[in-house]
């Protein structure tokens, strides 16, 4: 903090200067998003990467910090502490302390396991086990899938890949979901994202071929995923297109004969079919 003048008035301000550096090795850039608020996926599936809206959120996590600040003081009275780090010693007032435990929380939901990632768990099955319903796949525990058809489970682990859902058309035929709310910038998708899946699985005495399909909230413009995902009989589909279940039904039916009225349907009426089907969809399976 020695390096800069009015650091405590100007945070918000260097540390945008910092990130705008080619130079950040991945740890300098994670410490620095956590000072203001933002994990790595935060910034790149919230913010996409952009500097208009991060230069926004900056602005609204300093008005945010001022309005705790006045209540803190008015609630608890001024505070001043004097910390030595090294031969070096820094006055802590209420803006820097505030500004510690924003990093603080916003470390917490980094780390695997968090509430954060149990909701985005929870919120991917509700997704996943209501588009299936609405397709006609009936939910059940994967130790009756011998011999079953027009049937799915949900989030598997076999030999450590995951599979978020999974789906049988009929014995030895099926597919497996895959699903993340993942910004165009995110490396996460990746070659071993899309080819996680071996394209058979056993389950009891049936050997099932199984196909790819991955969801995500929207592909880069430079991106080359689709064209991996077609290497491994693999499908990429953007939820950020409006007619994406609709194009879930027609990718099953190119790759497996699936048949489904949404397949025939325009555009406009497939989107009133969904809102029709979902009003019997029975959530509380999904998470139990």
């Amino acid at each position: 903090m020695s390096l800069f003048k009015n650091f405590e008035e100007e945070c918000s301000q260097i540390i945008l200067n910092e990130l705008s550096q080619g130079s950040l090795s991945g740890e300098e850039k994670i410490y620095l998003q956590w000072l203001i608020g933002l994990t790595s996926k935060n910034f790149q599936n919230v913010l996409r990467s952009n500097p208009e809206d991060l230069e926004r959120h900056l602005e609204e996590m300093k008005d945010g910090l001022n309005e705790v600040q006045l209540a803190m003081q008015q609630a608890f009275g001024s505070l001043e502490a004097s910390i030595q780090v090294g031969a070096e010693s820094y006055i802590i007032r209420w803006p820097s302390i505030l500004q510690i435990f924003y990093a603080i929380g916003t470390q917490t939901l980094a780390i695997r396991g968090s509430e954060k990632s149990m909701y985005g768990k929870l919120f991917e099955k509700l997704i996943l086990g209501s588009l299936l319903t609405i397709l006609g796949f009936k939910l059940i525990e994967p130790s009756q899938s011998d011999k079953a058809k027009m049937v799915f489970w949900l989030t598997q682990r076999e030999n450590k890949r995951e599979s978020d859902a999974t789906i049988l058309l009929k014995p030895g035929v099926g597919a497996r979901f895959d699903i993340g709310f993942i910004g165009p910038g995110n490396s996460e998708i990746s070659l071993d994202k899309v080819s996680r899946f071996e394209r058979e699985m056993n389950y009891g005495r049936q050997l099932h071929y199984m196909s790819t399909i991955i969801l995500v909230d929207k592909i880069g413009e430079q991106s080359r995923i689709a064209a991996l995902a077609d290497e491994i009989n693999g499908t990429i589909i953007q939820m950020s297109m409006t007619y994406w279940v609709k194009e879930v039904a027609e990718i099953l039916n190119q790759k497996m004969a699936f048949r489904h009225p949404l397949i025939k349907m325009k555009p406009d009426e497939s989107l009133d079919f969904i809102r029709e089907k979902m009003q019997s969809v029975d959530l509380n399976q999904f998470i139990q």
